[in-house]
């Protein structure tokens, strides 16, 4: 028999947390454990100490038995062995009536204890239910406060954002205004420029027609002089004369002064009759200076934008073209202007063989106010205020490249300078 686990059978498991919740809350009354563990201590000792006594009354007797005292080993059995089985059965007996006792009065205290768990449950959950609930007001009561906080946050930073915004628009439209009044003053820097060498053109044009009524003038001195008559055909024939040149000499002014008037609105108008309009003021002084300019118009376009504008970025390209002959002293000098069309733009070359231009500078070149001239000679804004006026006013664009070439006379020359211009092409054009 073993004996520990008797013992362990009979202590309560009081490490259950529903017995010790149960008795800290008086539900269950504290039983005598260590009485009860006593007294069954004190039957299992009898027991075991009975046990033991019956252990040596059977080696006793089983020695009677192996040296063939059977009487012997009979008395032993009536007298000692049976009155010691019947003492442990009267122990044995008592001990299961005591376990018999408490494993009721157990029973009965887990039927108490269960009976109120129900109820303990509920008040617990309703005990849970209330604290979550107070949470959650506690809870929610600080949510509004902080989104009160934050959106009174969003409104001072709105506020702040919106002043931030009139500020910024402000210094945006005085900068716009700024730009464009810088525009302005250098276009018409540019437009200055363009006059002095106009104005050369113009010397340059009518010189030869001021001679000529110079000479008209002296040859009716001269026949005074000489004594001769003057007579009637004569003197229609110089005054004709002198009309034709005065008449030129007006259409020159009249050119030049076209050229100088700006547009004050966009209008259609032909590249081709643009491009020779231009070429037409400065041929001549151009050809003085050795430079010969060739039009070839694969495909004449009409794009929307500003004639007279157009004109003055020709005019300054071909004048670009002029001053690199001159610093680089190139002996033959050829410009030719190339118009054409490709996909949905009108685009014009001008090309020449003035060696094109170095790489260093060649991001450059159209920035305000650079130059590679001489300070006396250069004001570094043509390329600029042409880049304005064909993609700003015009809504086109300008590029330089440096590429091989050959012109209309055959001549062949590796490297040139080529101005590549696109201008949208109008509707009506394209269609």
């Amino acid at each position: 028999m073993n004996c520990k686990s008797i013992k362990k059978s009979l202590e309560i498991d009081e490490s259950d947390w529903l017995v010790k919740l149960a008795r800290s809350w008086g539900l269950l009354k504290k039983t005598n454990q260590a009485y009860i563990l006593i007294e069954d201590n004190g039957f299992i000792t009898k027991i075991e100490q009975k046990i033991h006594t019956i252990d040596g009354i059977l080696l006793k007797m089983f020695r009677y038995f192996e040296s063939n005292q059977s009487s012997r080993a009979i008395e032993i059995l009536q007298n000692e062995l049976y009155p010691s089985v019947y003492s442990i059965n009267i122990d044995l007996t008592g001990l299961i009536n005591q376990n018999l006792e408490n494993a009721k009065e157990g029973f009965l205290q887990t039927e108490i204890l269960y009976d109120n768990t129900f109820e303990w449950i509920v008040l617990a959950t309703i005990g849970t239910t209330l604290v979550a609930g107070l949470l959650a007001i506690l809870l929610l009561r600080n949510i509004r406060l902080l989104h009160s906080r934050l959106a009174n946050r969003v409104d001072e930073k709105t506020k702040e954002l919106q002043q931030l915004n009139c500020d910024l628009e402000e210094k945006v439209r005085y900068e716009v205004e700024q730009s464009r009044q810088k525009d302005q003053i250098m276009f018409r820097q540019s437009r200055l420029a363009s006059m002095g060498e106009m104005i050369g053109n113009i010397a340059h044009q009518w010189r030869q027609p001021l001679n000529a009524m110079v000479l008209i003038i002296q040859s009716f001195q001269m026949k005074r002089m000489a004594g001769i008559e003057l007579s009637d055909d004569f003197i229609d024939k110089q005054v004709n004369e002198g009309i034709a040149l005065g008449l030129l000499m007006s259409n020159t002014i009249d050119d030049f002064r076209n050229f100088f008037k700006p547009n004050q609105s966009e209008e259609p108008f032909s590249l081709k009759e643009t491009v020779t309009y231009s070429v037409k003021l400065i041929k001549a002084y151009y050809a003085k200076a050795g430079i010969k300019i060739f039009i070839t118009c694969k495909k004449d376009s009409v794009v929307q934008g500003y004639p007279n504008e157009f004109s003055q970025v020709i005019m300054n390209l071909l004048s670009n073209a002029k001053d690199i002959f001159e610093e680089r002293q190139v002996e033959e000098r050829y410009i030719e202007i190339v118009i054409s069309q490709e996909a949905h733009n009108a685009v014009i070359l001008v090309i020449d063989n003035g060696g094109g231009i170095n790489e260093e500078v060649q991001d450059r070149m159209f920035e305000p106010y650079f130059t590679t001239k001489h300070k006396s000679s250069g004001t570094g804004i043509g390329l600029y205020m042409s880049k304005q006026i064909i993609e700003k006013q015009m809504k086109g664009s300008i590029c330089g490249t440096n590429g091989a070439y050959t012109f209309s006379n055959g001549k062949y020359y590796e490297k040139c300078m080529i101005m590549t211009l696109l201008m949208p092409l109008e509707k009506e054009e394209e269609k």
